[in-house]
């Protein structure tokens, strides 16, 4: 099936186009989107994380700390 043809809408219409895909997703479990491999790897480090082998920051720590990577690296 092709969609070039959405590209060529006007403005009014790709919107309600992209508004009825957006509901149409949102009502859909979210769990066909996700690949099982996906599924699995998300699995064990929750495990991991509640059995203690692992731990976690606060979101702000980790932000905080990847901010400060990229101030380190070197520009390209």
């Amino acid at each position: 099936m092709k969609f070039d043809h959405l590209k060529d809408l006007p403005k009014a219409e790709s919107l309600l186009a992209m508004e009825i895909l957006w509901q149409s997703l949102s009502q859909k479990p979210s769990e066909d989107l996700i690949p099982p491999w996906h599924q699995q790897v998300l699995s064990s480090r929750l495990d991991r994380l509640k059995s203690g082998q692992e731990t976690s920051l606060p979101w702000s720590e980790a932000k905080e700390r990847l901010s400060a990577l990229t101030r380190q690296s070197p520009s390209h």
